[in-house]
């Protein structure tokens, strides 16, 4: 007598889920954020997202809209804001304070992992000229980074006539950085090279504020 083991046993259809939902949207961020850096806003695709993560595209649109709303759902993970606008600490030198609201404090590493979280609001920062919602966050940060020059001032820390203006000229002098091009050099050297222009601009900038 032939064996019929398993020939009534069902099969499920289709192919089993591997991941779990949470894990997969994790791992669409994480990918994310490495294709961001790399090509910058315009040329990120979703195509491109999809297939480092090995994904179909519908698969992507599961969990986000598009690259815009990724990049929004990364750049607000990170903070309540698109900047870090740090207590004020009277210990600690304006310098180190501002390096802070934009992830480039002395404590992190100057290599491209140390750099993300900078790079990120960079890609934030180019994106915002094609994006509303994220143009909007823009404003909105600004707004509290110009409060927080208001508070310093109030505390005798900074002499600034402007709060509103300066910092505008805060974020156009961290973004001056956008002229290190992704194509000229490896992440690794980018990220060293950024990191030399951000700590050398704000010690200037700090300068001019406590003179």
């Amino acid at each position: 007598m032939s064996s019929k083991t398993g020939e009534n046993v069902k099969r499920p259809r289709g192919r089993p889920k591997s991941v779990d939902t949470d894990q997969r949207r994790d791992e669409i961020i994480g990918v994310g954020c490495d294709v961001f850096i790399e090509y910058g806003y315009v040329n990120t695709t979703v195509d491109v997202i999809a297939a480092r993560c090995g994904i179909s595209k519908r698969t992507f649109y599961e969990f986000f809209n598009g690259k815009a709303d990724l990049l929004r759902d990364i750049l607000k993970s990170r903070s309540d804001s698109i900047f870090f606008v740090p207590e004020i600490d009277d210990q600690l030198p304006l310098e180190e304070q501002l390096a802070r609201t934009f992830f480039i404090d002395e404590d992190g590493a100057a290599d491209a992992a140390g750099m993300n979280d900078y790079f990120m609001i960079e890609v934030g920062w180019e994106a915002a000229e094609h994006v509303a919602e994220l143009r909007d966050d823009f404003r909105l940060a600004r707004a509290r980074l110009s409060e927080w020059l208001r508070q310093m001032k109030q505390k005798g820390r900074i002499t600034v006539a402007d709060a509103d203006a300066a910092a505008t000229m805060l974020i156009g002098i961290v973004f001056g950085s956008l002229s290190i091009g992704r194509a000229e050099m490896d992440l690794e050297e980018r990220a060293k090279r950024t990191r030399a222009y951000l700590r050398s601009s704000l010690r200037i900038f700090a300068k001019g504020l406590t003179a």
